[in-house]
């Protein structure tokens, strides 16, 4: 029996205007704070690159370079490795919610910390990597559990738009940084420490608001039907997904199709790791999960998000001032372009955008590295070379930003309900060990060898392009548990031998029928709830 196209199955959303749409409204709200937090998570990812381009923070810190500014930076990554499987085993035993509620308890106290740093008779770079320990704590959590959250909670019309917005909420914290930094650093005294304390504690504020807002947010309907607590869980989708109608077809269909995914996972014990490792399907997915992070930092960009101010000195263009507005303005673009990835993906497949953004990162990587050799190679400052470093690195990060959607949504997308916690774990662990080790092994090969740098990231985004072309499979248009038919075609585990249940068959409208539409309406309104 053929599985019902659920895009066709008639819901409360579809005729209620957005403001008559309680229930989702109450949603949206819940999923604002996921954003929130992505937006801490920018605005702290790329203050230190940030605060580099300010004298008093580095005589703070004690002018770090080399090893020991590369290891500021990867010391938040190293922390990440560690928590992971402890944040793991809360998600699956404890809930989501904790996950992003120890992420503001960490940003709260990281920054602190960071801020003593200066303070006389303290050692500043202690302190400071301290802080960043403490914050990378957080930082791992926060990705691991909300990425989760958004899959998990999202109505099934907009999961895929709220999952590739996920990231642009990153950029749009960098964007605020960006201007907070050129603001502080570029017209308070350099003398004073305020001018990167400010920038630094600014993160307090929005710790708070996150530790505040989670005590609001509901558990995921999938982690409640698979801890036993069925009945909150089609609550969950009546309220949220339904408007309050406990009729509502597509309600009826979601709340079918994941009792049934999430039973037959559980009869074929699909949450153990021994399970999870013996069967080609699960393995294709874990691949998967390992290599989106190779996208992200594999590829060359680490270089132009943690040392944009080397990459600007190695051409010519050493004013702090101009160095942050660049960033600042650059950044303000980059979220434009994923915004447009955005409502791109709505018509374009994940494979697709990948595979056509993948191309002119090479051709920029080209072109940095002739730039960069171009002013070494002259003697004296070179205005086009500095030009066109500039016009290279936004094209990058343009056509880099456009695929960020994808490549950060898709791991937790194509995860089955029992292993998306631990497939988010090996892909939270590849992540935070390459993330570490380009944050300082850059800044090690950037003072060694400088613009020469760019053309060891040249063959790995070729060979990540291969990989993409014939392992990456494509997930628009399915639901998150139709996503299994993608990769286990008749497997145990797919839902592809799975009859739905008659309950929902009987309530699915035929497409373009008014006088269905019609009861649709009334049916509708008439359960609505109050609430």
């Amino acid at each position: 029996m053929i599985t019902p196209d659920w895009q066709n199955i008639p819901n409360a959303s579809d005729h209620l205007k957005w403001y008559e749409n309680k229930g989702k409204l109450k949603l949206n709200f819940f999923l604002s704070i996921v954003a929130i937090g992505m937006l801490l998570n920018g605005y702290d990812g790329s203050l230190i690159s940030g605060l580099q381009a300010s004298d008093a923070w580095q005589a703070d810190v004690g002018y770090p370079n080399g090893v020991k500014l590369g290891l500021l930076n990867a010391c938040g990554s190293f922390s990440g490795v560690v928590v992971g499987p402890i944040i793991t085993y809360i998600d699956e035993v404890w809930g989501r919610r904790w996950g992003i509620r120890f992420y503001g308890y960490t940003i709260l106290i990281g920054s602190v910390i960071g801020c003593i740093a200066g303070v006389s008779g303290a050692n500043g770079y202690a302190l400071f990597c301290v802080g960043r320990v403490i914050i990378g704590f957080g930082l791992t959590s926060f990705l691991m559990t909300s990425l989760i959250v958004v899959q998990e909670i999202s109505h099934p019309r907009s999961r895929s738009t709220v999952a590739h917005s996920w990231n642009s909420w990153y950029i749009l914290g960098l964007f605020i940084e960006g201007w907070v930094i050129f603001g502080c650093v570029g017209y308070i005294s350099s003398n004073t420490s305020w001018s990167w304390r400010i920038p630094y504690i600014i993160q307090v504020g929005f710790a708070i608001y996150i530790l505040v807002a989670v005590q609001f947010v509901p558990e995921t309907p999938r982690w409640l039907f698979a801890n036993g607590r069925e009945d909150e869980a089609f609550d969950f989708m009546v309220v949220y997904h339904g408007n309050g109608n406990r009729e509502d077809p597509l309600v009826l269909f979601e709340f079918e199709e994941m009792k049934v995914a999430i039973l037959k996972e559980r009869e074929a014990k699909a949450e153990k790791w021994k399970t999870i490792l013996r069967d080609r399907s699960n393995l294709h997915r874990l691949g998967l999960a390992c290599l989106m992070p190779c996208l992200f930092n594999m590829s060359g960009a680490s270089i132009l998000y943690n040392y944009y101010t080397i990459v600007f000195e190695n051409v010519g263009i050493t004013n702090p001032t101009t160095q942050t507005g660049i960033a600042a303005g650059l950044n303000g673009f980059t979220w434009f372009c994923q915004i447009g990835a955005v409502y791109a993906g709505k018509f374009i497949g994940r494979r697709k955008i990948v595979l056509w953004t993948w191309p002119f990162l090479l051709f920029c990587l080209v072109g940095l590295c002739a730039a960069g050799g171009v002013y070494a190679n002259t003697g004296e400052t070179n205005t086009s070379a500095g030009i066109a470093t500039v016009s290279l690195v936004w094209i990058f990060q343009g056509f880099f930003n456009f695929a960020c959607p994808v490549i950060y949504s898709y791991a937790s997308e194509i995860q089955t309900y029992s292993m998306r916690s631990k497939g988010m774990l090996v892909w939270n662990t590849v992540y935070q060990l390459q993330g570490a080790y380009v944050s300082w092994v850059d800044a090690i090969a950037l003072e060694a060898i400088g613009y020469k740098y760019y053309a060891v990231y040249m063959p790995l985004v070729i060979i990540q392009f291969v990989l993409v072309y014939f392992f990456m499979v494509e997930t628009k248009g399915y639901t998150l548990e139709e996503i299994a038919l993608a990769f286990d075609g008749g497997s145990k585990i797919s839902l592809a031998n799975t009859d739905i249940l008659p309950s929902v068959e009987h309530n699915q409208r035929v497409p373009n029928s008014e006088e269905d539409e019609r009861l649709s309406r009334e049916g509708d309104h008439k359960n609505i709830a109050t609430n």
